[in-house]
């Protein structure tokens, strides 16, 4: 329920619409539509951070609808609904564009959220047109906001006053401070702070807080055969999160931006709790963690693995989001293996340790094919993550790093062109020296197409090396049969248009990418983040 001034502050009403509201329309619930838009993805999966978003609304008393426009056509009744929430990366950002505009063709009020905002969310805000932006985590954002409180009052949103885009109130009530680099903590009582630069983000330090998702509005039933890996190893499958953070400093990554620096844990009982409901109430066959870090800690990987054995839960489970090499050992291994780990993917990124140096991965090269062996030695498959194209890398450094993929004994391998995303050292590099036009076309701005221009080989032969490690990997038989075996029928056509991507060469698949949504930074005033 809302007090009536607040609420129609909040909703943009003037003094003299006011008198249009009956007392019954004024002191009705918040109608919140949170929306994922359609966009050409190989991965189909349940939107995790709208299924938080939804349940801590609905705590709050509002009425929510989730939207997912990768299961099902997003059309709505304007008059139904008093605000949009959309959520993007910066793969499908101007199709986030387009829901907003719609949205506030009707008269709606937006919201945008989700890794590529935050990472950039003044410059989101101008882009997209919106009337606000989730600078952190959205589920204390968003609920601040539906409770009327004004948006200078609101924690981690970026709104426009006046004609211009401005950040809302951070608190200087702080216990303490450390420093690391370029980022500052700053601890508060149950919060604290990550700033980088100018932008602070304020991060709640028990997660466990928030919940569950609300699995009602993403029930893993009602998504296709299409998880994050790309392989199915059981049916529905769900994923979750055990942790919030990542300590590391990569200069590719976003995540330390987007969940925080400081690791944050969920209770492993509590986890297991949502692991054990997924399985008896939505039949969920397997579990996908997608944690930055699920084994950083080894005590709360160790306590997890054995409350699933201890209720004996019967549920597979993998780590398609990559774990660190460098925090596995064979006795936490053959525990996993116990508790139903069938899949990891391992952050390898590349065989060269001036690479791995540059990109402050901080990881031996030298201790990779042996982990990678125990891992394989346990039973769970094996899935390499690697990148080429860095900056100043040259050809035979890429091709180092195929020959030590083929080296490995890995199930699967992704080799992707390195991609600045928003907010990270890369991309920071890459526009104060290598981008000559300032432009951003975020439509090809992904692991496949976007074109760096700042290795020492050209884009085309970069495009031919992805082409031909792709290649070269799973035309070997074993590797091809394994996942020729995995692939679902109905997961045919997404696998073979991924691989599309990289074996046709970017620049054929780009012919057939429509680069209507581009997004041209030189046609557009940028405003400065304002000062803290």
């Amino acid at each position: 329920m809302f007090p009536t001034l607040v609420f129609l502050n909040f909703l943009g009403i003037t003094n003299t619409e006011k008198t249009k509201y009956t007392i019954q329309q004024l002191n009705s619930r918040l109608k919140v539509l949170l929306i994922s838009p359609m966009y050409n993805s190989s991965i189909v999966a349940p939107c995790l951070g709208l299924g938080y978003l939804a349940s801590a609304l609905k705590k709050n008393g509002h009425d929510v609808l989730i939207l997912d426009g990768l299961r099902e056509k997003i059309e709505y009744n304007p008059s139904e609904w008093d605000i949009v929430g959309v959520s993007a990366m910066s793969t499908y950002f101007p199709e986030c564009i387009e829901e907003v505009k719609k949205a506030k063709s009707y008269g709606l009020k937006t919201i945008i959220g989700g890794p590529h905002i935050i990472c950039d969310p003044i410059q989101s805000l101008i882009d997209s047109g919106a009337d606000y932006a989730a600078i952190g985590e959205g589920e204390r954002t968003m609920t601040q906001l539906a409770a009327g409180l004004p948006p200078a009052q609101v924690d981690g949103l970026a709104y426009w006053d006046n004609g211009k885009v401005v950040q809302s109130k951070q608190s200087d009530s702080m216990i303490g401070d450390t420093e690391s680099g370029a980022t500052t903590f700053l601890m508060k009582e149950n919060m604290y702070t990550l700033q980088v630069g100018k932008l602070k983000r304020d991060f709640q330090l028990n997660i466990d807080d928030f919940g569950r998702p609300d699995w009602s509005s993403i029930d893993p039933r009602t998504y296709p055969v299409a998880p994050h890996g790309m392989i199915a190893h059981a049916h529905p499958i769900a994923p979750i999160i055990t942790t919030r953070g990542c300590p590391y400093s990569c200069t590719y990554c976003s995540a330390p931006i987007t969940a925080g620096k400081r690791m944050r844990y969920r209770d492993p009982k509590n986890v297991v709790d949502e692991i054990e409901m997924l399985v008896n109430d939505f039949g969920v066959k397997e579990i996908q963690i997608e944690d930055d870090n699920f084994t950083l800690n080894r005590k709360h990987c160790i306590t997890i693995c054995e409350e699933i054995l201890k209720r004996g839960i019967k549920v597979l489970w993998s780590l398609p989001n990559g774990v660190r090499i460098d925090k596995l050992d064979k006795e936490m291994l053959l525990l996993m293996k116990k508790a139903g780990c069938v899949s990891m993917a391992l952050g390898i990124e590349s065989a060269n340790q001036r690479i791995l140096d540059m990109i402050k991965k901080e990881l031996n090269q030298e201790i990779v094919k042996k982990v990678v062996q125990d891992v394989a030695d346990v039973g769970i498959e094996t899935v390499g993550f690697f990148m080429i194209g860095f900056p100043t890398e040259t050809k035979q450094e890429i091709e180092n790093t195929i020959n030590f993929a083929l080296e490995l004994p890995l199930t699967r391998a992704i080799f992707a062109k390195v991609t600045p995303l928003p907010g990270t050292e890369l991309f920071d590099l890459w526009e104060e020296k290598y981008s000559e036009t300032g432009k951003v076309d975020w439509k090809t701005f992904n692991y496949y197409q976007f074109d760096a221009d700042w290795a020492d080989c050209s884009f085309e032969e970069i495009a031919k090396l992805q082409t031909r490690a792709t290649f070269r990997f799973y035309i070997r038989p074993k590797q091809l049969l394994t996942m020729l075996k995995q692939l679902n029928f109905a997961q045919y056509k997404r696998a073979f248009t991924r691989l599309a991507k990289i074996l046709l060469g970017a620049r054929t698949y780009n012919t057939v990418i429509s680069k209507e949504g581009t997004i041209r930074r030189d046609d557009i005033t940028k405003q400065q983040i304002p000062s803290m």
